[in-house]
């Protein structure tokens, strides 16, 4: 199948479009560090018109970058997914899948796809935006709805939950948890990129897909990470330890995955095994 992926050389699409690849689908990388901006109508045109898919993972996707940046964050998070999507429906693409996120639900326990969307920060609010746009549209879209990624990339994110705590452990010797009751779901980016492929490979237009591996308590997470740095301190690093202080954040989500697995597939990998490959 002919793909392109948006945001292609980004922290998740430099790896899932190798494993496209290997999954035997001819795949076109489409991303900014390539001089191919989702922002370029006349280029995002010249590339799409000739494919069986859009997985269109473009955005930025750091909240305090989308509150510093009003008019870009719209313009890269909005206003090209929108233009994005009439060139597709102008093309009659077959497939568009569209990365979204479990920030689109806002604060929630063990949310399910029906649920209503509350969004609570500008990056959340996009996603939402942009979900309802495609739900207009004539698109056969299918939204994965991601919970945090982690675990390594050729273009690597420090910025996020577990992978910034396993910088943090190995720079730093400790990881700070503001708070720590807060809850936060998590994905390996290895699982995330196999469920793409999956979506690929089955008809599923008009759904939408949380897709979780662990809903877990922040100060949880980080004593599973100093605990999986422990390779890491036979080598001569010293152990990881925690630093407790007042929440700066009192954002607390959970998400379910009952509707991945009955759609057939189970994460494979866990947190531990993301700080592990970190650490290789």
């Amino acid at each position: 199948m002919k793909v392109m992926v948006t945001g292609g050389s980004g922290y998740i699409g430099s790896v899932l479009v190798p494993h496209l690849r290997e999954h035997g689908h001819e795949v076109t990388g489409y991303d900014i560090l390539e001089q191919r901006d989702v922002r370029n109508t006349g280029l995002l045109e010249y590339f799409m018109q000739k494919q069986e898919a859009v997985i269109w993972l473009a955005a930025m996707s750091n909240n305090d970058w989308c509150v510093k940046n009003p008019q870009l964050h719209k313009s890269i998070n909005v206003d090209a997914l929108e233009c994005g999507i009439t060139i597709a429906e102008h093309f009659k693409i077959p497939r568009f899948i569209y990365a979204s996120s479990v920030a689109a639900y806002g604060s929630v326990e063990d949310a399910t796809e029906d649920r209503a969307l509350d969004p609570t920060t500008p990056y959340g609010e996009a996603k939402a935006r942009c979900e309802r746009a495609l739900a207009i549209s004539t698109l056969a879209w299918t939204v994965t709805r991601s919970a945090s990624v982690c675990g390594p990339s050729p273009r690597l994110r420090i910025d996020i939950t577990v992978n910034k705590m396993w910088s943090d452990a190995k720079q730093k010797g400790f990881i700070t948890v503001n708070g720590g009751e807060q809850k936060r779901c998590h994905i390996h980016i290895d699982d995330l990129c196999e469920f793409y492929a999956m979506l690929l490979e089955k008809e599923v237009p008009l759904q939408t897909f949380n897709v979780v591996a662990e809903n877990e308590k922040i100060v949880k997470t980080a004593v599973q990470v100093c605990k999986s740095m422990a390779n890491g301190h036979r080598r001569g690093i010293d152990m990881p330890y925690i630093m407790m202080k007042e929440p700066t954040d009192d954002r607390s989500y959970t998400v379910s995955g009952e509707k991945m697995r009955a759609f057939g597939f189970e994460p494979q990998f866990t947190v531990a095994d993301a700080v592990r490959a970190l650490n290789a």
